[in-house]
């Protein structure tokens, strides 16, 4: 290799979804932070959790990102991921729910803020995916059953605006930036409920076991590269919306200036995280696997990976609240 050669760098696959929660790290890719700190991290994008636990399973990637009840989900069926960094997330709160929202319009009889008005209307959203987890505990808190709906199954989010201005739905769930691209395109939208403190909606950065035993500091250089991306992310989240439509062809990127509003990327770990994630093993133990042992969950966290990162670089959490400890 000559003096003008890049300098070459150990390789990690990382695999993503082509959503907001995963932004940063499309930031890192672009800016080059990951490189930056000493990792070549090759990205493969994906549509679902569930192409990601398969990537990760498969040996196609030894670092993913993943919603915190994909990550509980893939744990209880044997996958030996442990938790590296948070990327969508509210360090501050266990119960973080701002990206998910229910939207209905005009003329459909729900008024805002009355869940109880949403009783035997038609309802759009993905089975199985975070919105139906969210859609469950909002249903739970206002004393009504998931059965006094109709549930109509729209997969895909950009199915959702149309299935309410056609008056195919009475109204629909979902996460950001799908929620501001229905109450933009769709007349008379408005919001039933923007979250409400039901749930805690993380994105976790996660990697194989072995690869964290065999590789730390590898895996500290993701940690550090993730850091770095959040940190602009969150300060130049107009920008980062337009580098996140470069990765993802058809993202609207006026709505997703609007809908970037509406989302946390704290990569800290604390108390709250925790809670969130106890939490949400108590859901999937609840409604997804009765019977299940409960999983360690404080024993699935690699913490010192962004503490060091934190000390090493303070720069990249400055414009952070304190957390209490």
């Amino acid at each position: 290799m000559s003096a003008n050669s890049p300098r070459q760098l150990p390789r990690l696959d990382v695999v993503i979804a082509n959503n907001f929660g995963h932004l940063p790290m499309f930031i890192g890719a672009e800016k080059g932070y990951f490189r930056q700190h000493g990792v070549d991290a090759r990205f493969k994008v994906v549509d679902t959790g569930t192409d990601m636990v398969n990537a990760l399973h498969n040996g196609e990637a030894q670092i993913g990102d993943m919603s915190t009840t994909t990550y509980l989900k893939a744990v209880h069926a044997g996958e030996s991921f442990l938790i590296i960094g948070l990327i969508m997330n509210d360090a501050t709160r266990d119960n973080a729910d701002d990206p998910l929202a229910i939207v209905t319009r005009k003329g459909r009889g729900i008024e805002a803020g009355k869940v109880t008005d949403l009783k035997g209307k038609r309802i759009g959203l993905a089975r199985g995916q975070t919105s139906d987890e969210y859609f469950k505990m909002v249903l739970r808190r206002a004393k009504m059953k998931y059965g006094d709906l109709s549930i109509e199954n729209i997969w895909s989010q950009f199915g959702l605006a149309p299935a309410l201005a056609e008056g195919k739905v009475d109204a629909v769930v979902t996460w950001e930036p799908y929620v501001s691209q229905v109450l933009t395109q769709v007349p008379d939208s408005y919001l039933v409920i923007r979250g409400g403190q039901h749930m805690s909606y993380v994105m976790v950065a996660v990697a194989h076991g072995p690869t964290v035993e065999t590789k730390p500091a590898l895996i500290k250089s993701i940690a550090a590269g993730l850091a770095q991306s959040s940190h602009f992310t969150r300060n130049k989240p107009d920008e980062a919306v337009e580098i996140f439509a470069k990765w993802v062809p058809g993202t609207d990127v006026e709505v997703g200036k609007k809908g970037i509003r509406n989302i946390r990327f704290d990569p800290r770990m604390s108390p709250n995280v925790l809670r969130a994630f106890e939490n949400a093993e108590d859901e999937i133990l609840m409604n997804t696997l009765p019977g299940a042992p409960r999983l360690d969950v404080p024993n699935l966290f690699r913490p010192q990976f962004m503490a060091e990162v934190e000390k090493a670089h303070p720069e990249y959490f400055k414009d952070l609240p304190a957390l209490k400890r």
